[in-house]
């Protein structure tokens, strides 16, 4: 499934409510998408709140996949981009920056950041349920 979603706040939700939608039509349960749709929103968040204002006006591509033994999500952006660090821990107490990377890396399985020249891109995977049981 690709989405287009509007570099804006408010167009996050809806972005996350058809990803739900597209991963229970797969058969995922409520423990897999929960927190597949959690680092979906905060990676979304992140993307359109570092885009500087000539950079809102191209929306961020919502990419989904559903596997027998994975799901994986990609946002694309066309910001400038940041280091991904190494390191991802959770910030001081009441630090407005800095939770959004932590708790995408505690969602996730894996979490990789590719950076280019014109595009961002955040690839997201979590490991279905019945594929950890079976390990």
């Amino acid at each position: 499934m690709r989405l287009a979603v509007p570099c804006e706040l408010a167009a996050v939700r809806a972005a996350a409510e058809t990803i739900h939608t597209f991963l229970e039509g797969h058969g995922c349960t409520e423990r897999e998408i929960t927190p597949c749709e959690l680092a979906l929103v905060e990676a979304c968040n992140n993307a359109i709140q570092y885009a500087r204002p000539g950079e809102r006006k191209v929306p961020i591509v919502v990419d989904a996949s559903c596997g027998v033994e994975e799901i994986e999500l990609r946002v694309t952006d066309r910001t400038a981009g940041f280091d991904w660090p190494a390191e991802v821990s959770l910030p001081e107490f009441g630090s407005e920056r800095g939770r959004g990377l932590f708790l995408i890396r505690k969602m996730t399985d894996s979490a990789q950041y590719l950076r280019g020249a014109q595009t961002n891109t955040l690839v997201m995977r979590k490991r279905r349920e019945h594929t950890k049981r079976e390990k």
